[in-house]
C-alpha cells in the first residue's frame, strides 16, 4: 500500500521533466526558425559590366549576419564544373573551381563580418556573361544575379568616293559586344537611309560592324555616324562635315578647262583680234619710206600693242590652297574634329570640345597611338564657369592616314575622343608632279589654241 504523499511526489517529479523537455523542445524550434528568418539577397536588374572592368557582384544576408564562419558557394549552373568561387573554414576551395575564373574571384573578409558574401570579379570577359547563383548551404538560401558584359569603341568615318554633288562615307568600329546597330544622321539630327549594315565577328568574339551611305551636299553638309548597343545602354558617334568642293576641281581643273574652252569656242568663231591693223602695220614698216613716216608709225606701235593685249586671253593657272571648315556641333562629352587648312601635303586639323569642368587637356595620336606635337590648347571660360577648349596639330600622309583628339579630365577620371580618317587627296602636293602636268597641259593647250588662231588668221 503506497502512502498518497509518496504518490503526490513522483507525479510532480514527472510533470516537471515534461516541462523541460517541451521548454527545450520550443527552444530548439525557436532557435531554428531564427536562423530561417535570415534570407540571402542580390540585386533587382542585371549587372551590366564593361570587358576589362573589375566588379562585384551583391549578395548579403538580410537582417546582417556574421558569415565568415558559414560555407558560400558561387556558381555558374550552366557551366561545368559549376563552381567558380567555394569558401569554408575561412578558406578558398578551388578543386573543383571553373578553370576560365582560376585567379579573378574574391570575397571580403572584412564585409563578410556584415553578412556581405558579394563576389568581386576581375578582368571581365565576354564569355563572364551569364546568371550567377550565391548560395549559403547551411541556411538553404540562394540568390541570382544576371551578369551582361559589353564593349565599346569609337566609330571613324572616312570618304570613299566624291563628286560633285554626292558623297559616299564609311563608317567603321570595332571591338563592340553584343552585336551594336549603325544609324546616320544628317545636320538636323534626322536620321538617313543607309545600306545594310555589315557584320564581322572576330576570334575573341567581339564585332566589327560597318555601314556606308551617299549623302548628297547640303547647306551644313554635317552628318554623324551613331553606334549603339541598347543591352548594355552604350552609345557611340563621331561628326564629320564634307568639303563643298574638291581641292582638285578647285585648283586645277576648273581653271584649265575654263581656258580651254574660251580658246575652243574663239577658234570656232574665227576671232580677228585686230591681226589685219598688225598685219598692216608690218607691211607699211618694211616700207620704210622716211624719218617721219618711220617715226610716226613707231608712235602708232605703242597703241596698236595695246589694243592687241587687251584681246589676248590671259588665264591664271595660280591657286591657293583653301581650307574646308569642319565645325560640328557635338555633346559636352564628344570632341569634334576639323580640317582647317591643307597645303603641300600637310594638313591642319582641329578639334573642340565644349562644357567640361574642371579645365581638361586635349592630347593629339596618331594611327599607332602614339602621342603628336600639337600647338598650346585655347581654353575659353563661359558665363556656365564651363570651359571649351580647341587644338591645332599639322600632320603629314601616315600609313593610315587615322588620326584621333583625346580630350581627359583626370580629376574627375573622364576621357573621350573622337577619330578622323583623312582621305588620301587632301594630302596632295600643290607643287606635286600631278598637279604641274595638269597646269602644263591646260597652258599648252591655251597656247596651241592662240597659235592656231595665229597662223589661220595670217593665212
Amino acid at each position: 500500500m503506497h502512502h498518497p504523499l509518496i504518490q503526490l511526489s513522483d507525479g510532480l517529479a514527472h510533470s516537471g521533466c515534461r516541462t523541460l523537455l517541451y521548454t527545450m523542445i520550443v527552444f530548439l524550434v525557436l532557435l531554428q526558425s531564427g536562423d530561417g528568418q535570415h534570407q540571402v539577397v542580390g540585386p533587382s536588374q542585371p549587372i551590366r559590366a564593361t570587358i576589362g572592368d573589375d566588379i562585384i557582384l551583391p549578395c548579403h544576408l538580410e537582417p546582417a549576419k556574421d558569415a565568415s564562419d558559414m560555407k558560400l558557394e558561387w556558381a555558374r549552373p550552366d557551366l561545368n564544373p559549376r563552381f567558380i568561387h567555394v569558401r569554408a573554414n575561412r578558406q578558398e576551395y578551388v578543386i573543383h573551381k571553373q578553370p576560365s575564373y582560376k585567379g579573378r574571384t574574391s570575397v571580403s573578409n572584412d564585409k563578410l563580418k556584415h553578412g556581405d558574401v558579394s563576389l568581386t570579379l576581375s578582368k571581365v570577359k565576354v564569355s563572364d556573361e551569364g546568371l550567377y547563383r550565391c548560395l549559403i548551404p547551411s541556411l538553404n538560401q540562394a540568390a541570382f544575379i544576371q551578369l551582361i558584359v559589353g564593349a565599346v569603341s569609337s566609330p571613324v568615318i572616312s570618304l570613299e568616293n566624291r563628286s560633285s554633288r554626292r558623297v559616299v562615307l564609311q563608317c567603321e568600329s570595332a571591338g563592340w559586344y553584343p552585336e551594336p546597330e549603325v544609324l546616320w544622321l544628317d545636320g538636323e539630327g534626322k536620321l538617313h537611309s543607309a545600306g545594310p549594315t555589315e557584320t564581322v565577328r572576330g576570334p575573341d568574339d567581339l564585332y566589327t560592324v560597318s555601314s556606308r551611305v551617299t549623302v548628297e551636299k547640303r547647306h551644313s553638309n554635317s552628318f554623324t555616324c551613331r553606334v549603339q548597343q541598347r543591352n548594355i545602354n552604350q552609345t557611340r558617334e563621331t561628326h564629320i562635315q564634307v568639303p563643298v568642293l574638291s581641292m582638285y576641281v578647285k585648283c586645277v581643273m576648273a581653271p584649265g578647262l575654263v581656258c580651254v574652252c574660251l580658246s575652243g569656242v574663239l577658234t570656232v568663231l574665227g576671232w580677228r583680234p585686230r591681226l589685219i591693223v598688225v598685219r598692216q602695220y608690218l607691211n607699211e614698216r618694211t616700207q620704210r619710206t622716211d624719218n617721219h613716216e618711220t617715226a610716226g608709225t613707231e608712235n602708232q606701235t605703242a597703241p596698236l600693242q595695246q589694243e592687241l593685249q587687251a584681246q589676248l586671253l590671259i588665264c591664271d593657272f595660280g591657286s591657293k590652297a583653301g581650307h574646308t571648315p569642319l565645325s560640328s556641333s557635338g555633346a559636352v562629352s564628344t570632341p569634334i574634329i576639323e580640317i582647317r587648312s591643307y597645303y603641300n601635303g600637310s594638313v591642319v586639323l582641329q578639334c573642340e570640345s565644349a562644357g567640361w569642368y574642371p579645365e581638361p587637356e586635349v592630347l593629339w595620336l596618331d594611327g599607332e597611338g602614339k602621342l603628336l606635337s600639337a600647338g598650346p590648347t585655347e581654353t575659353v571660360r563661359g558665363p556656365d564657369d564651363l570651359y571649351t577648349v580647341s587644338s591645332r596639330v599639322t600632320v603629314e600622309k601616315r600609313h593610315s592616314n587615322s588620326f584621333t583628339c583625346r580630350v581627359q579630365q583626370r580629376n574627375i577620371n573622364q576621357t573621350t575622343e573622337t577619330h578622323i580618317q583623312v582621305p588620301d587627296d587632301y594630302f596632295m602636293d600643290l607643287l606635286s608632279s600631278s598637279w604641274i602636268w595638269s597646269n602644263t597641259l591646260a597652258i599648252i593647250a591655251v597656247v596651241l589654241s592662240v597659235i592656231f588662231i595665229l597662223l589661220c588668221q595670217w593665212r
